[in-house]
């Protein structure tokens, strides 16, 4: 890999000259012709930098064609408006004002198509300068409704999170990639995401696109058009970032994570840019419309009217209100002005915030500094601590379990929140030991201890503590550094220790670290001899701090979202991504049903929509865990044919698209754990008509007890006789599969087993032994076997023939649930 050109720290200013040459030269290196990209459908004009530098030159010509009419005109008037003002004439004074505004509107117009423009095109060489195969890596993506393949990564069909073979190339980042996807989907359209290569979407080509929509009808829907967007973006914008993919380049940790940030920022801005002007296609598609686009994005009355809206009344409420509603992706900046806000609405005092507002810059600084700053895909970062804070601010009442909380409490649970994963040390990409490369709370306490800046904070006033964070070298730069020896008190404020009492809290899991547990107790007994006789409300504050700190990821996020955040920490973690549906579960376990955190989600001050958003993901990962879907297929299939077949541990997809194709009016479902052979199988039941059969990659003995009950006709499974013989887990994993089978099946299923056991034979006796103790018997007269004839398992003994085992409900058993659904 290129080793990435190395930043002297002085900001590099980009000329849009020195762009575009830059641009040039890689595409002349590249020389290829780009690939049409729009073969099959209707498409619209592209995003395209070669328009956005026509919309520039229109301007800069408007630009100067105004300001000489202006002066052509304009200046004979001045001393005529002095001496005879009655004699000008209304035409004149009118053409003076529209060129004036011409000339205006020709300069904020060109300042926006550039920033549009140079948005894009630094985060492209940022993002090469990173990694500089990036935009031309091969990737194809297998459509099973065309069976042919397609360039680019793009999900056919709806994918979500818990399909694990929705495998993605190493490059690309989910997050991103469902960023845009969630945002291009807000127009209620059947939207596709398309990542392709620079040469596909014609970057290096004249017109220098950089993403285009294209809308095709789809087949077979009568008299109502119903059309798919397909959108196409290229490979750096939604680029990988992590760490971990970079940490074997050579270049120095320090410089990679400068690199990193920049990296992360850039293609921030260049995302809000082409995710919002291709969100305006799909919800405008009609060709006239691309002008009236250019023409809304030039007007200087919008341009004004976003940059003035932070000033008027309420707009500081509404700023609040439009954080909530996208917390999880709102801007550093665009946070850290609405925690702000809810700040000055708690009444904390204005020095006080003062104070807050350079602790804030400083530590932007230093999150920056380690890679952790705006748009890092790390769960640790900057916009965590941003988002514990604000989530605390909101989830703190003005009265509790008798206790009253002022201005100072809130105060004291924002500093704590801001604080509380503020480690410069934490080992990001190093995996010393297995060591966690998120933050601990022993360092971050040994910081501050060690710098004061809490210390500081309660001891300065505004313009001290400024200067605390001051670098006073040669080149003054502010919050960069920290100056502990600025901090005058020898002694360790009381609020000083209340802060610390709160971070030790945050520690997780906290009710497993013995060490946080006693430092907790401790300071509690400090502040006790230091008069502090109430410790129940700093016990309360602390335990508001740690429940928003596990929660808002889940009440800030859309569950995609939150479950790509969780992803994010699993990395972190070193733990097994295949637990995190389990373990995340049982993480809400831990405070989902704490009678306070109810209580504080239940208050009527508390925004209704991260009380929604809870319940939504609390749903998604506690109750619909990986048979969301499964179950979905199952409700969908049972009303579009006759019956709804079960594969479970499905060996081949040969044999259910057997069985699928010989029954056309059944529905057919396999689950499989094998990941390869999952997505071997997909492809072949694709071949299907009708298409009565689906495959699903996931472990059976965790799948099964989550299908609904009585919802299943027939279980088809392969029971080879040696694992049987031989196996004691096996067999105690066959009988706990029976007893739940025996629930999800109606009243008229069954259970068919594919077998090598003889008859006669002992392990034959002991399997019907097994389906018996959970209310199984054996069908005399089957009806249907459904496995292929002469099927041969790999697992079968070659000199026995298969057979088929048919297993239905006891007598016992349908009485049993007849009597249970009676009383229900």
């Amino acid at each position: 890999m290129q080793r990435p050109l190395r930043d002297s720290g002085l900001k590099t200013i980009y000329t849009r000259v020195d762009l575009d040459r830059q641009i040039s030269r890689q595409a002349d290196k590249l020389n290829s012709k780009p690939q049409k990209v729009w073969k099959g459908a209707s498409h619209l004009l592209p995003f395209s930098l070669h328009y956005h530098d026509v919309a520039r030159w229109l301007f800069i010509t408007l630009l100067f064609a105004g300001l000489l009419s202006t002066g052509w005109f304009g200046i004979p008037l001045v001393p005529t408006y002095f001496v005879d003002p009655e004699s000008i004439e209304l035409v004149n004074e009118l053409f003076v004002l529209f060129s004036s505004l011409g000339t205006i509107w020709g300069v904020m117009a060109y300042r926006e198509f550039s920033k549009s423009s140079s948005a894009v095109i630094e985060a492209r060489l940022e993002a090469r300068r990173l990694d500089p195969t990036m935009g031309e890596y091969e990737y194809k993506s297998f459509n099973p409704m065309t069976k042919q393949y397609e360039n680019g990564f793009v999900p056919i069909g709806p994918v979500d999170f818990w399909d694990k073979e929705t495998k993605v190339p190493a490059w690309l980042d989910k997050g991103k990639y469902w960023h845009i996807m969630l945002t291009l989907q807000g127009q209620n359209r059947d939207v596709r995401l398309q990542v392709v290569k620079d040469r596909d979407l014609g970057f290096h080509s004249s017109q220098r696109t950089v993403a285009v929509t294209s809308r095709s009808r789809e087949a077979n829907v009568g008299r109502i058009k119903r059309y798919t967007y397909t959108v196409k973006i290229p490979q750096w914008l939604v680029m990988n970032t992590d760490r971990q993919r970079f940490s074997d380049s050579g270049i120095d940790p320090a410089e990679l994570s400068l690199l990193l940030s920049s990296v992360n920022r850039k293609i921030v801005a260049a995302t809000n840019e082409v995710a919002g002007w291709e969100r305006l296609r799909v919800r405008y598609p009609w060709r006239f419309m691309t002008f009236l686009i250019y023409l809304n994005k030039s007007l200087p009355i919008r341009i004004v009217y976003h940059q003035v809206t932070g000033y008027f009344p309420g707009a500081k409420a509404l700023k609040v209100v439009q954080t909530n509603a996208n917390l999880a992706n709102a801007a550093d900046d665009d946070l850290v002005a609405s925690l702000m806000s809810l700040a000055a609405e708690k009444k904390i005092p204005e020095n006080r915030l003062a104070n807050i507002t350079s602790l804030v810059k400083f530590l932007k600084n230093s999150y920056t500094q380690q890679g952790l700053g705006e748009g890092s895909s790390e769960y640790h970062n900057f916009h965590h601590s941003l988002e514990v804070s604000y989530m605390a601010l909101h989830m703190l009442p003005e009265q509790l379990d008798g206790q009253n909380f002022e201005p100072k409490d809130c105060e004291l649970l924002l500093l704590a929140g801001l604080l509380h994963d503020y480690d410069p040390m934490q080992a990001l990409g190093v995996s010393e030991s297995r060591r966690i490369k998120g933050p601990s709370v022993v360092r971050t306490i040994q910081e501050l201890q060690q710098i004061r800046i809490h210390d500081a904070y309660f001891t300065m006033g505004v313009e001290e503590y400024r200067n605390y964070f001051q670098d006073s070298g040669f080149t003054s730069r502010e919050y960069s550094t920290t100056h502990p020896e600025y901090v005058k008190a020898d002694w360790t404020p009381t609020d000083s220790l209340i802060v610390e009492a709160l971070i030790w809290r945050t520690d997780f899991p906290y009710f497993k670290q013995e060490l946080a547990q006693q430092k907790f107790s401790d300071l509690l007994k400090e502040l006790k001899k230091r008069g502090i006789q109430n410790t129940s409300k700093v016990e309360i504050l602390a335990k508001i701090l740690w429940l928003a700190d596990l929660s808002v990821t889940y009440m800030g996020s859309d569950p995609v979202s939150a479950w790509d955040r969780v992803i994010n920490l699993y990395d972190e973690l070193y733990l097994p991504k295949l637990e995190a549906v389990s373990r995340t579960d049982a993480f809400f376990a831990d405070f989902a049903d704490d009678i306070l955190f109810k209580k504080l989600i239940g208050q009527k001050a508390f925004p209704d929509i991260f009380r929604q958003r809870w319940n939504l993901v609390y749903q998604f990962f506690h109750e619909g865990n990986p048979s969301t879907s499964l179950n979905r297929t199952i409700a969908t299939a049972r009303k579009m044919y006759s019956r709804v077949n079960i594969e479970l541990g499905m060996r081949k997809g040969e044999m259910l698209q057997a069985m699928a194709s010989e029954n056309w009016s059944e529905y057919f479902i396999g689950i499989g754990k094998d990941q390869d052979e999952v997505f071997k199988a997909k492809s072949k039941l694709s071949e299907l008509d009708p298409q009565n059969a689906s495959a699903f990659w996931g472990d059976v003995e965790k799948l099964l007890p989550f299908i609904k009950d009585y919802s299943v006709d027939n279980f088809l499974l392969v029971v080879p006789e040696h694992l049987l013989q031989t196996d004691k887990e096996y067999q105690n994993s066959l009988k706990s599969m029976f007893a739940t089978m025996a629930r999800k099946i109606n009243s008229t299923g069954s259970v068919k087993v594919l077998t090598d056991m003889d008859l006669d034979s002992p392990n034959y006796n002991e399997f019907l032994a097994i389906a018996d103790s959970v209310g199984l018997a054996l069908e005399v007269n089957t009806a249907k076997t459904y496995f292929p004839k002469n099927w041969k398992d790999q697992d079968f003994s070659p000199a026995k023939q298969p057979r088929t085992v048919s297993l239905v409900l006891s007598v016992a058993n349908k009485q049993l649930r007849q009597k249970d659904l009676t009383s229900t």
